[in-house]
């Protein structure tokens, strides 16, 4: 009894900050290439020969707003010359990732991740007393589609042990550059040819690092994780994409039969992308995020099926020298299904 007051109050306080939490950040003009933080799987212990499959499927919504055109269009360098106006865009990003990891040994095994992603974009103009307006180039910097695609897939080495009593696993390795990519959309959007954005993949063989821990204590369950990616080098565009870390905590305990839920911090860092080797200021320039997440999950024999959601409660995006916009993501939902063989 104690322990579900524990969850509920623990959800109750998670439920008040994100009504509380500010809704909007001010933002870069350029922040449309949209990444959805990775959902880990539950860190087990595997056999020799055993096989875990797990499918991971996430959603987000993203709002972004800000300024194109120019006040004074007797003074103005962009291209077309038009008046001041208002992009609002709409992106959803959703991704499925199967992930398929082998036991090898006691200790030692193998695992891979195959992302596909689907995005839909959806913009609308105004002018900035909120009239509908018509740009002269309306295809060219967004446009209403709907974006589907392999991303990078990952290949990992896994090794697991025991230290004083918790589960450590450490898993190392690289993405695989067959996510499609995009020529330079900034150099594009400056001379007013249609471009984009989204990015399927970085175009990079990029390292890719995570660990997990997991200890019982009691009728508790602690869990600690971290996981970067970096890219060492530039793709054949240009791009070089920004350094990515993750890392939270979660506490989590069982509620009734094999009902068990969790709650816990994250951490998520992306640092700026780079294009032929310059950090744009009207593109990514990184952002620092505290997300507060809640997991409940049911054992169905072998079959695991989570829902994951989290909220940011602290959102900071790094301003450049252009004018700001304002982004809103309210949330973060996961649905993860495991089983072993």
């Amino acid at each position: 009894m104690k322990r579900r007051r524990l969850m509920a109050s623990a959800a109750l306080a998670v439920a008040l900050l994100a009504l509380a939490r500010p809704r909007t950040a001010e933002a870069c003009a350029g922040c449309r290439n949209p990444s959805i933080p990775i959902t880990r799987v539950a860190n087990v212990p595997m056999s020799p020969g055993e096989i875990r499959g797990s499918a991971i499927l996430s959603s987000t919504s993203i709002n972004v707003v800000h300024e194109a055109g120019c006040a004074d269009v007797s003074n103005c360098a962009e291209v077309p010359v038009q008046p001041l106006y208002l992009h609002d865009q709409d992106i959803y990003p959703t991704e499925l990732r199967a992930v398929f990891e082998l036991g090898l040994s006691e200790s030692w095994g193998l695992e891979a991740q195959l992302p596909v992603r689907v995005v839909a974009t959806r913009i609308q103009f105004a002018t900035p007393s909120g009239a509908p307006y018509v740009p002269l180039d309306p295809d060219v910097h967004h446009r209403n589609e709907t974006l589907a695609g392999i991303a990078d897939p990952w290949l990992l080495g896994r090794y697991g042990t025991m230290v004083g009593g918790a589960l450590v696993t450490l898993r190392a390795g690289l993405t695989l550059p067959i996510g499609r990519t995009e020529e330079n959309p900034f150099a594009l959007g400056d001379m007013g040819i249609r471009h984009q954005h989204i990015q399927f993949g970085t175009g990079t063989f990029d390292p890719v690092a995570a660990a997990d821990m997991s200890k019982g204590f009691g009728k508790l369950q602690l869990a600690a994780y971290a996981q970067g990616q970096i890219s060492l080098y530039q793709n054949r565009y240009g791009f070089r994409a920004p350094v990515r870390g993750y890392t939270g905590v979660q506490l989590g305990t069982r509620l009734v039969g094999k009902l068990n839920a969790a709650i816990g911090p994250d951490l998520l860092y992306e640092g700026p992308e780079r294009w032929d080797g310059v950090i744009r200021q009207d593109g990514n320039l990184g952002r620092t995020e505290v997300l507060i997440g809640t997991a409940v999950s049911q054992n169905f024999g072998e079959n695991m099926i989570t829902l994951l959601v989290r909220v940011p409660v602290y959102r900071h995006i790094v301003q450049g020298s252009e004018v700001l916009g304002r982004l809103s993501s309210p949330v973060i939902a996961s649905l993860i299904v495991s089983r072993s063989f």
